[in-house]
């Protein structure tokens, strides 16, 4: 696909009206519920054992009787549960963040969907024709590199800077090729910052215009330094291995779905049921044109609000607010639970504290433990690693009161510790950072 093919597709899915997006979307379930049923062995027999008659399902209002898969079917063999096991080109892999590695198919078809979908964010936050990219994003077994790249040589000339070739080689790429954007993990900035102050380089010097961020939460505290740092946009995109790019930002900071390849809901964890528009639960997603393997009513285990379009922006259709972190890494202490995103707001919104951080969770004695161990950004000393801890303590009572609660009962027992790090001591390692490491 070129440019004038994108611009042309992109501007033929946001002409349609609601009813003829809706009206493909039925289809495509139809279509899709089919071929699983023909093609896939493990759907088959996942319907039959929960009784379901396809033909009864005839819209996506009709998807709540089909029942919720996640990852236990990348789990089953490949030729038992996909659709078009001769057509896979490709295995990519999870990077296994939150539990085991998922290895997941894909068709030529599959990847050049998910090509599509990244182009479109890009076009879709304003890149232009002959604009040029760094895509610092980790190539090899998982799909984020290679897509990024590919969708990104949509547009004009891409350099590959890999996380693991160092920073020197990114800032020299950014330096030396006068590129207008970048994609990368939001981690990659403060570590993009302290190597350009070490050099004595303005990061506003850069000139980039637009920065993609995938692949990990950020605050509003984080975006809103970055951008003032680096004289850039942020903007957020998200997605997954298992489905690719599902969404991407506008200017308001909602996530738009691209409905042509996914159909989003999102349900009660406890029950089941969905969710009011506005209500935080499970992102369940059906990919409408995945060839490789049926992902239908897939939990992503993320928990996001929805809303029914318009947005502020004028898009039409399903956006998602900001992504508050996976059920997976939501834990509970004193009875309350904890969203990954709550913390980062907490410790970015202090000015001498990164967001590179670990928060242990340990059972001692029958109760659990908290240790926070938080990177400064520039070298402390004792006396200012004890302030900062201070800050941050206070910030965990304050900001919300359900925090308040949680952490105010664990100092009076005393059952929370926090420990300030030099720069680097977390953050020196390329790559995703493991934020909530729960040993209980």
């Amino acid at each position: 696909m070129n440019y004038n093919e994108l611009l042309t597709d992109f501007l033929h899915i946001n002409s349609r009206s609601r009813n003829e997006q809706q009206a493909f979307k039925d289809n495509q379930i139809k279509k899709l519920l089919s071929e699983a049923v023909a093609k896939s062995n493990y759907y088959r027999e996942l319907l039959a054992q929960n009784n379901v008659d396809i033909e009864a399902i005839q819209t996506c209002t009709d998807l709540h009787q089909l029942p919720i898969i996640s990852s236990e079917v990348f789990l089953k063999p490949m030729p038992t549960v996909s659709m078009a096991f001769n057509d896979i080109v490709r295995y990519c892999h999870t990077s296994g963040s939150t539990g085991t590695p998922k290895r997941v198919p894909y068709t030529r078809k599959d990847i050049e969907n998910a090509v599509i979908s990244q182009a479109r964010s890009y076009l879709f936050a304003g890149v232009e024709p002959f604009d040029k990219c760094l895509c610092a994003m980790t190539y090899g077994p998982w799909p984020s590199g290679m897509i990024c790249h590919a969708a990104a040589e949509v547009f004009g000339l891409t350099i590959p800077a890999d996380s693991f070739l160092g920073i020197d080689h990114q800032l020299q790429s950014l330096q030396r090729d006068q590129l207008d954007y970048m994609v990368c993990l939001p981690s990659l900035l403060p570590r993009l910052e302290r190597h350009c102050l070490e050099k004595d380089i303005s990061p506003a010097s850069l000139n980039i215009r637009n920065i993609f961020m995938v692949g990990e939460l950020f605050s509003e505290d984080f975006r809103a330094r970055y951008e003032q740092l680096f004289n850039s946009k942020l903007i957020n995109m998200y997605a997954n291995t298992e489905l690719g790019l599902i969404a991407s930002e506008c200017q308001h900071h909602n996530l738009h779905v691209w409905e042509d390849f996914f159909h989003a809901e999102v349900i009660d964890p406890d029950t089941g049921e969905p969710c009011k528009d506005g209500v935080t639960g499970e992102l369940v997603i059906t990919a409408l044109q995945r060839e490789a393997l049926p992902l239908i009513r897939y939990n992503t285990h993320d928990l996001v609000e929805m809303h029914r379009g318009p947005c502020e922006c004028g898009h039409p259709g399903t956006y998602l607010g900001p992504i508050k972190g996976r059920l997976d890494n939501m834990f509970t202490i004193n009875g309350g639970n904890i969203y990954p995103i709550t913390l980062e707001n907490a410790i970015t919104a202090i000015a001498g504290l990164s967001s590179f951080y670990h928060c242990i969770i340990e059972k001692v004695d029958g109760h659990d433990h908290l240790t926070f161990e938080i990177e400064a950004r520039e070298a402390v000393n004792q006396q200012e690693k004890e302030r900062l801890a201070r800050l941050f303590y206070s910030n965990l009572t304050s900001s919300d009161v359900t925090l308040r609660m949680i952490f105010l009962g664990l100092e009076t027992a005393s059952r929370i510790n926090i420990e300030i790090l030099q720069p680097g001591e977390i953050s020196k390692k390329a790559g995703k950072v493991k934020k909530i490491i729960d040993r209980r």
